[in-house]
């Protein structure tokens, strides 16, 4: 498809790593697809490009990837891409392959429940209730989906 190229977004909130079609050098179409209005990136190696929302970790978050050798967390959608000056359009490694570099997290809520019971006359009352929440961090595990066609 001319004027287009194939980038992979990682969306952590579905649960979805897929290839996309985007434009050809439009970081509209980028800050599109990772639904920010301003977006920022950082090299994945050394034939790809990473790009992310540089505001993603400032507001309430419902999940965060981690990337193999970069020490920050990284909040919402990410676009793994080609370098621009790299021959062909498409990243270089399947999404298998860039999905191993991934680790994504979400927070997990657990209720803590306490129980009482009562005897009255021979007749048995269970009472139960939540104290409180305790929180944890879990894995996420991402579901791959090789192509979507393009939205413009």
């Amino acid at each position: 498809m001319a004027g287009t190229r194939t980038v992979y977004l990682l969306d952590p909130q579905n649960a979805l790593f897929e290839a996309i079609e985007i434009k050809v050098g439009d970081q509209e179409a980028i800050n599109t697809e990772l639904e920010c209005e301003a977006a920022d990136s950082l090299r994945f190696d050394d034939h790809h490009t990473l790009y992310f929302d540089d505001q993603g970790l400032c507001r309430g978050i419902s999940h965060y990837t981690m990337l193999d050798g970069y020490p920050d967390p990284l909040g919402g959608k990410l676009i793994l891409a080609a370098n621009e000056d790299e021959d062909g359009a498409a990243p270089h490694m399947d999404l298998a392959e860039a999905l191993n570099r991934f680790h994504c997290f979400r927070p997990v809520m657990d209720p803590v429940i306490i129980t009482s019971s009562t005897l009255r006359d021979g007749v048995a009352s269970f009472i139960s209730g939540v104290s409180q929440f305790t929180t944890r961090i879990e894995p996420m595990e991402i579901k791959v989906i090789d192509f979507r066609p393009p939205m413009f």
